[in-house]
């Protein structure tokens, strides 16, 4: 099995999931069919299944369009009208069962409110859409925020060896606010060293091991993180407000 980047749009990730032995191939959030197409094509590939987790356009707006092709592909997704085709409506504690990995369904909402990950524990793989970002996280759009903070806690007890397959590579970018709020964190630093020296290159899948000592979203009761937060203004050290403030920040952020 491999799993293989598909970039679209400006910073999106398509993941494939590709099964070499039965030429087979899960397409995770395709946002954009052409891409993947023309991966499916080149390699003599089979479309197996199309998995989504959430109803945002940069990772739907494919699906009709892989359909053209692949009109018998079943559609897995989060129970939500917004969805297009969805065959599999798939709800927490759900297991998809396919040619080379078995993916649990976790319920990660904030971002969306219908937001879902998937998670092979054989494999340690996790496909955690825009609810954790390497460094980072994703804005709350119909989600709450607190919803985010508990899905965010969720991720973070998975096992170290994770690895994290985001949707998006903002790494780069999420480095620089990291840095800001711990300016003395030398694995952030040299990270954010690394990227600058090999600007464009895919920094994905990360790992959780890795995303607890950089991602300041999971960091919120480190002293650090703590002492940033008290000079923006804020007393409390409870996690959903410290985390809330980061957010804030971040949000308003300048590269």
């Amino acid at each position: 099995m491999i799993i293989v980047p598909i970039q679209a749009f400006t910073d999106n990730y398509i993941w494939l999931v590709v099964n070499e032995e039965q030429h087979t191939a899960i397409s995770v959030d395709p946002g954009d069919s052409g891409p993947v197409l023309h991966y499916l094509n080149d390699n003599q590939l089979t479309l197996e299944a199309i998995v989504l987790t959430h109803h945002h356009f940069d990772h739907v707006g494919g699906v009709e369009g892989l359909l053209t092709t692949w009109p018998n592909t079943p559609v897995y997704a989060p129970d939500d009208s917004r969805i297009p085709a969805v065959t599999h409506p798939l709800r927490e504690g759900d297991r998809l069962c396919f040619s080379n990995m078995t993916l649990q369904v976790l319920s990660t909402t904030g971002h969306t409110s219908t937001h879902i990950s998937l998670y092979d524990e054989a494999q340690n793989l996790l496909f955690c859409g825009d609810t954790l970002f390497s460094a980072g996280c994703g804005r709350v759009f119909d989600g709450t925020l607190d919803a985010l903070h508990g899905s965010l806690a969720r991720l973070k007890a998975l096992p170290d060896a994770t690895q994290v397959y985001c949707a998006h590579e903002y790494t780069q970018q999420n480095l620089r606010f990291a840095a800001s709020v711990e300016p003395q964190n030398e694995e952030i630093t040299r990270y954010l060293e690394e990227l600058d020296q090999h600007p464009g290159r895919c920094t994905l899948p990360s790992t959780m091991a890795k995303e607890k000592k950089i991602n300041p979203f999971l960091r919120t009761q480190e002293p650090a993180v703590l002492a940033y937060v008290r000079s923006r203004g804020l007393a409390s050290q409870e996690s959903l407000l410290v985390f809330q403030q980061l957010r804030e920040d971040k949000n308003n952020f300048k590269t």
